[in-house]
């Protein structure tokens, strides 16, 4: 009796403790007026009777591309005409910077306290924001003004996106979405080099598979002209993400399961951070074993992050890395130079058989609005446009059909609200009507076409570089993401602790500095344990403990529903 005595008097208090928060919660929370007679209205659909102008911050960049013939321009496009048409509302770009610079800008004006009205930002620059009080409460706009899609689509993530994006119980800002599978490292390699070299490859791949591809790349001729000029294994500077880059060494890392940049359980069930444990050792000993022996490019520590593709587009290298998108921006320029060319996704494995992906954060930027702010609740609705247009909404017309260099990142909101299985949703429909088993008809519209020039093959394709590469990216690609021997592995924990704030640029700056010294033999693998010493030294012993902190308090609810009163 005295157990269950116990049970009833604990649930009894943990209700009255969350009426009291919800008393609390209305008792701060400002007053409900009637809107005067001046507020500007909105009809059945939420489009304002009258414009609404919003100013927002913007970014640019160079990959955009606009249809052959159009005046479209990044103020005026496809997706600022849809919106305005459907909600009578207008963006104005606050300011425009560079994509390369978006980051650095913002945190200037976040320290100057000048922030536009509506701006994306880093979970970094979002606590900065919300610990000086300069952003609105979104919660009741959120939860009156998101469309069921989109609340869906960031409660499909689960409570730790949410609460993310949450400040003292309350909701500050609208979180965007990265799909799984969005970024798994595949290597791509040339098909007719193997073919000249007289070598097969199955999807599946070992490290020692391509230890023996790159050798034979270099060594054997593959491009036919007489001189040893071909490469092996290439890199840049920015040769280690938290999942993939653009001919980076992460794929390298998955075969010894080693885990870098990403917080990890270890066998105790403790967490640890995936660069300083006994696989990541063992995975730079072997790249170092690469590099001695000359089959990654010597200079890969000095070559710049943008020139990944250089020696890929002018026939002199055979194996890139990338996500399974890559093709469009890697391998394009190889059969635009040469049609002949041909390349395939592979995938390298463990051991143990598994191809281990780590997967991307799935928080994107946050949309916050400037506290004070006319018309916040305008930014909710103008995202359930962008996420009906992101999940193929029923009765949706998809922009840019017509162009597909023309990408989500020239709308007024830069950022995606797709669902957490968009990316290997896609590419399952895409493999199931190539095996007759879904009718073209029921692909999506903008789909068709891509699943068309499949059935075309790829040497026909070659006239159109970038419909070759999104058809090898959707099918090749795709065939890595969907393997049965593909195992996601996800970061215990993506945000930033107070110390990683301040400590974690100096830290990754140590990280990148000795996993290079020791590629390159300027140190010896053992100093590795001299990393990891200094690392937990200065700062990483602290910054594992708050990361603990945080995975716990993950646990309490994200924010206060304010239907849950009712």
């Amino acid at each position: 009796m005295k157990g269950k005595n116990a049970l009833y008097l604990a649930a009894l208090g943990a209700a009255l403790i969350s009426v009291i928060i919800c008393m609390e919660l209305r008792a701060d929370a400002p007053p409900s007026l009637s809107p005067p007679e001046e507020v500007n209205q909105a009809d059945s659909n939420g489009k304002y009777l009258q414009p609404v102008t919003l100013r927002i911050g913007y970014y640019t960049t160079l990959e955009s591309k606009w249809p052959e013939g159009s005046s479209d321009t990044f103020s005026d496009n496809r997706y600022t005409r849809r919106i305005e048409n459907m909600l009578n509302i207008r963006f104005v770009h606050a300011f425009e910077y560079p994509s390369s610079d978006y980051t650095q800008k913002v945190n200037l004006l976040i320290s100057s306290k000048n922030i536009p009205d509506f701006l994306l930002v880093t979970e970094a620059q979002f606590k900065r924001l919300a610990e000086a009080g300069m952003v609105e409460d979104m919660t009741e706009l959120y939860e009156q003004h998101a469309s069921p899609l989109l609340k869906n689509v960031i409660q499909g993530f689960g409570p730790r996106l949410m609460r993310r994006v949450t400040y003292n119980g309350r909701l500050l800002g609208i979180p965007s979405t990265i799909p799984a599978h969005d970024a798994d490292g595949v290597v791509w390699i040339r098909q007719d080099w193997l073919r000249k070299i007289g070598m097969q490859l199955p999807e599946a791949i070992t490290i020692a598979d391509l230890e023996r591809v790159a050798k034979a790349f270099i060594e054997d001729d593959p491009d036919g002209n007489g001189i040893h000029d071909t490469h092996g294994i290439q890199s840049t500077s920015s040769f280690l993400t938290g999942t993939i880059g653009f001919n980076t060494l992460d794929p390298y890392f998955g075969a010894f399961k080693a885990f870098p940049r990403i917080w990890i359980k270890s066998e105790d069930g403790n967490i640890v951070y995936g660069s300083i444990t006994a696989n990541t050792k063992q995975a730079l000993g072997k790249l170092h074993d690469l590099y001695e022996a000359g089959l990654i490019d010597q200079d890969f520590g000095t070559v710049k992050p943008d020139q990944f593709a250089k020696d890929i587009s002018i026939g002199k290298a055979g194996i890139g890395t990338g996500y399974t998108s890559a093709p469009m921006k890697l391998l394009a320029g190889s059969v635009k130079n040469n049609p002949a060319a041909e390349w395939d996704a592979h995938y390298i494995v463990a051991p143990d058989g598994k191809y281990y992906t780590r997967q991307p954060d799935p928080l994107g930027r946050i949309m916050v609005v400037k506290k004070g702010a006319k018309y916040p609740e305008a930014i909710v609705k103008a995202i359930n446009v962008v996420a009906d247009l992101d999940n193929n909404a029923p009765g949706v017309p998809h922009v840019y059909m017509d162009s597909p260099g023309t990408n989500w990142s020239v709308r007024p909101i830069q950022a995606t609200f797709r669902k957490e299985q968009t990316v290997v949703n896609r590419f399952k429909r895409f493999k199931d009507a190539a095996d007759g088993k879904l009718p073209r008809e029921q692909l999506l519209e903008p789909d068709r076409k891509i699943f068309d020039d499949y059935l075309k093959g790829f040497g026909q394709l070659v006239a159109s570089p970038q419909d070759w590469a999104y058809v090898l990216y959707q099918y090749h690609g795709g065939s890595a993401v969907l393997s049965s021997v593909n195992i996601p592995v996800y970061s215990e924990f993506y945000g930033m602790t107070s110390t990683m704030e301040n400590q974690w640029e100096n830290l990754l700056n140590l990280e990148n500095e000795s996993f290079v010294r020791i590629i390159v033999g300027d140190k010896p693998l053992d100093y590795f344990d001299t990393f990891v010493a200094e690392w937990r030294e200065h700062g990483g012993d602290v910054i594992t403990q708050e990361v603990e902190e945080a995975i716990a308090a993950i646990k309490r609810p994200a924010y206060v529903d304010k239907r849950s009163d009712e």
